[in-house]
């Protein structure tokens, strides 16, 4: 497989990613997310066109291996990905990850490979994957890497600006173990048509374009050499993408569920508190609305917010201008609707409790844990709608914790669409095996390998 390529820059290959290996030029460059310090620099790619050859070659050469053989090279990259170590303080620097979630991601995502054998598709891949996504969590990227791997797709992932290191350490990986992966970076202004370029050859190879951000990205995409002629608002969403665009998140703990349970899906949902399923709002039971606030507020007490490299660090610190910028809008409404428990203030995380409108349409950016109490759930479910059609669509995900009657109640509602949300699940890893887990994986490897592809 070596004469496909696994790394497209303009000048050649980075083996390492340090900055005495800085280009002179057109060099991407990757900052400290808090002090701005220059911690690394990726190439900026002139053109696609190799890009793309490349990517339906590595397609076919996928496609054509026994399973057998896609299932040792994919545990293989699992035994490899379990010791690589060395690029967890730069994708922690670079995205404001602390270092210990970090790791346990990345060890996650190790014993998800090396489990391959339950997760591989039977059915072809569609065709190559492109994919362009945001990088909120240090989870973004390598998972869809390796959901379009077990979906039988070669995949060729932008590198983010911001944080690349979580999707180049994958694609490192694919150099020693032959995994079909193209990591490419490049300045996306000035160079909007390259995604369609990107998008063109996934039509036409029956592939996918694999993206996040705003609802009306997919089009701009696919019908760019048009976009000075038509409103591309009226025209249809375009097939062979799938977007990730809705945001937002909501809780549900009903009168049967556990509090401890609860309490920890709730600090666990704001791990990374950029990722766009966060909780803007917690529906919490009145007959246990105390007990849940009370436990939330002690355990909130005792988060460490601090360096990203500290290994006791919980919360990333942030800087004045982030939390002017992102923070403070949410938290001052948040504040006008309720009662501040605890925190309040910059770098503080704030558990308030209250009745919240404004507050669902935004995004907190930090550990802010928004307490609103119920009786008759139906009641909240109009508020969760009126939020999601806000924030642009559907609220991502609602994570419930109740007795299964109580959550089957919920997912029958959200199937005939009464409620208006994505996913019903309870917070843990991208990774977790459980059923009613958010475990997106499960949709697009299968998506992607599409059930009774062989026989039609």
């Amino acid at each position: 497989m070596k004469e496909f390529p696994n790394f497209l820059h303009y000048k050649g290959k980075i083996n390492r990613i340090y900055p005495e290996d800085r280009e002179s030029e057109g060099a991407i460059v990757i900052k400290d997310y808090l002090t701005e310090e220059e911690i690394g620099y990726f190439p900026d790619l002139k053109k696609v066109s190799k890009a793309i050859g490349g990517a339906r070659n590595l397609h076919k050469y996928w496609n054509r291996l026994e399973k057998k053989d896609r299932v040792e090279i994919l545990e293989q990259a699992g035994e490899e990905l379990e010791k690589k170590n060395e690029l967890d303080k730069l994708i922690s620097r670079a995205g404001g990850f602390p270092i210990r979630f970090v790791r346990e991601a990345r060890e996650n995502f190790a014993d998800y490979l090396k489990q391959s054998e339950e997760f591989l598709q039977e059915n072809p891949g569609k065709g190559p994957v492109v994919a362009a996504t945001s990088v909120t969590t240090p989870e973004v990227q390598p998972y869809v890497m390796i959901e379009s791997l077990l979906g039988n797709c070669s995949v060729t992932i932008k590198g983010n600006s911001s944080e690349p290191f979580s999707a180049y350490l994958l694609s490192e990986i694919s150099e020693e173990t032959d995994l079909p992966i193209q990591f490419i970076t490049y300045q996306t202004k000035g160079k909007e048509s390259f995604a369609t370029e990107f998008y063109k050859m996934c039509e036409e190879e029956g592939g996918h374009f694999i993206l996040m951000g705003d609802p009306i990205t997919p089009k701009r995409i696919a019908y760019y050499e048009i976009l000075d002629k038509v409103d591309i608002s009226t025209l249809p969403m375009p097939k062979n993408m799938v977007a990730f665009t809705s945001h937002g998140g909501c809780m549900i703990v009903d009168e049967s569920g556990s509090i401890e349970e609860a309490v920890e899906g709730a600090l666990y949902s704001f791990r990374f508190p950029k990722a766009c399923k966060v909780p803007t709002c917690i529906f919490v039971h009145k007959d246990r609305v105390e007990e849940f606030a009370d436990e939330l507020v002690g355990k909130v007490k005792k988060q460490k917010v601090g360096d990203v490299l500290d290994e006791d660090t919980e919360i990333a610190e942030v800087s004045e201008k982030y939390w002017e910028e992102l923070v403070e809008p949410f938290l001052r409404v948040a504040k006008s609707e309720g009662e501040t428990l605890v925190g309040g203030d910059i770098n503080q995380p704030s558990v308030i409790k209250g009745n919240f409108y404004l507050s669902l349409w935004m995004e907190p950016h930090f550990p802010i844990y928004c307490i609103e109490e119920f009786e008759d759930v139906r009641e909240k479910i109009e508020k969760i709608n009126k939020a999601g059609k806000n924030l642009g669509g559907k609220i991502l995900d609602l994570s419930v914790y109740s007795d299964d009657q109580f959550f089957e109640e919920l997912e029958k509602l959200r199937r005939e669409g009464s409620l208006r949300v994505y996913t019903l699940h309870k917070n843990s890893p991208t990774t977790s095996f459980d059923p009613k887990t958010a475990h997106e994986g499960i949709i697009l490897r299968e998506y992607l390998a599409e059930p009774n592809f062989v026989q039609k």
